[in-house]
């Protein structure tokens, strides 16, 4: 999975799920590292609850895991407790996840298009209609969508998948180009 950084800076997976590789819970804790050395907090990252606790350890387990595990480092990315704030979604976090959450919502009710959408999101070939559409074909109809007038809009969304597929990555490529 690859990580999503939304408007306020918050690190998540789509959808709103927690920042750990392939983890399908819901973000509700989110984690600021603090350094000791800097000016400043890096970045906020979203992760589940049970992913917290199994990553972020005291500071007597971290060492006993350093001494312990010596030159193969301190074993499945675990990290001092002491330096990171763990707290809940601030209400601009919450308010940002609960919108990355109710994606899939938005993404039924706007039909074809809306599957495009998915796809570019999750970065993942899907079905449309039958036909198996990539990541870079649904980007391409995605961007033709949002940049087409109205009527000429409705023109291609009664095009088949496979020729709405193919005007867009030629008319977007010939853009690009």
């Amino acid at each position: 999975m690859m990580r999503k950084t939304l408007p306020s800076g918050l690190q998540v997976n789509p959808l709103g799920r927690c920042a750990d590789s392939f983890c399908p819970r819901d973000a509700t804790l989110v984690t600021t590292f603090i350094s000791k050395r800097g000016t400043s907090p890096v970045g906020p990252v979203g992760y589940c609850a049970l992913h917290v606790e199994a990553r972020f350890v005291d500071d007597e387990t971290y060492e006993w895991r350093l001494a312990n595990y010596a030159g193969h480092g301190v074993g499945p990315r675990v990290y001092p407790r002491s330096s990171y704030e763990i707290r809940e979604p601030n209400e601009v976090e919450a308010a940002e996840l609960a919108h990355e959450r109710a994606a899939e919502e938005r993404w039924t009710a706007e039909g074809r298009i809306g599957e495009y959408r998915r796809i570019v999101e999750l970065h993942s070939a899907s079905k449309v209609d039958g036909m198996l559409v990539d990541a870079l074909t649904a980007a391409a109809c995605v961007a033709l969508h949002d940049a087409l007038n109205e009527k000429s809009r409705a023109r291609w969304l009664a095009m088949p998948v496979a020729q709405q597929c193919e005007v867009a990555v030629r008319l977007t490529m010939r853009a690009a180009g």
